[in-house]
Formats: structure tokens, sequence, C-alpha cells
């Protein structure tokens, strides 16, 4: 590979890597509001969340392209960098870790994030059961009595 082609990858590679720094921002501040039952903010940031999604898959296709224009399209962060010339490959390297940390990070995070988001439903399942089956009275938002099950119903809610 060139020192322009190196040059141009390297240059949309920084951008790639701010990319997922914000994405990383993000998920971070969507974990805390998981963790804290914000579901007014999570309600809220699904438009924010979906131009992250919209953006990544918009710089995965240039990515592509100009990988593919340098003759770079099948290419791997590590065959990227022993491809490049010398002067290139110590910024090239840092710029693909980067992204590489950053992708772990986003992945291991959204997967504590489903695993607490499930545990919290499966609780609040319990609650509602329980509190169904034990007698007590419970009623939906809008004030509407929610109907008592008896132990073999299957159906926690079901409103009067």
């Amino acid at each position: 590979m060139n020192y322009n082609s190196a040059v141009e990858i390297l240059e949309f590679l920084d951008n790639y890597s701010e990319h997922f720094k914000e994405l990383r921002s993000f998920i971070d501040e969507k974990q805390e509001k998981v963790a804290g039952d914000d579901v007014a903010w999570l309600l809220e940031s699904l438009a924010e969340e979906q131009k992250h999604i919209m953006r990544g898959n918009s710089l995965e296709a240039k990515r592509k392209l100009i990988f593919e224009e340098h003759g770079a399209g099948d290419y791997n962060a590590e065959k990227l960098i022993e491809a490049c010339p010398e002067e290139v490959k110590g910024r090239m390297k840092l710029v693909t870790d980067s992204i590489e940390e950053s992708v772990n990070y986003i992945k291991a995070t959204n997967e504590e994030i489903l695993e607490l988001a499930r545990r919290k439903l499966e609780a609040q399942a319990d609650i509602m059961k329980d509190s169904l089956i034990a007698g007590s009275d419970t009623y939906t938002n809008t004030g509407s009595k929610i109907r008592k099950m008896n132990g073999d119903d299957g159906n926690i809610i079901g409103s009067v």
C-alpha cells in the first residue's frame, strides 16, 4: 500500500474511531439510566440511539468502499498495519486499537445492559405475581383495578 492510500484510510479511521467514542459515551449513559430505572430517558433516547446506529451503518459502508478502492477490501487490522508504509504504521496501530477497544467495550456493556434489564423485568414480574396471588389490590396507571389471578391461571395482568 502506498503512503497516500494509507493516509486516506487513516484519516477515515480517525473519524470512525470518533464515532465509536461517541457511541461508547452514549452506551455508558444508557447503562446508568437502566440501572437507575429511568424509563423516561430510555424512551426519549431511542431516536438518538437510532441516529448512532444509522451513522455507524453509513460509516461501515464507507469503510468498505475506501478499503476496496485501496486494495485492502479483505484486510483485518493486523494485515492493514502490515501493509502500511513504516511512517504510518504507528498511527494506524493506535487508531485500529482504539476502534477495537471501543467495539469490544460497547459489546460487553450492551450485554450487561440486557442482562440487567432482564433481571429487573423478572423481578417486577415476580412482584406482580406475588402481589396478585397474595390478595392485595393492584391498579394500573389509569386507575383500573387489576384482577387477581388464580395460582394456575397463568395470566398475570387482566383489567376488571
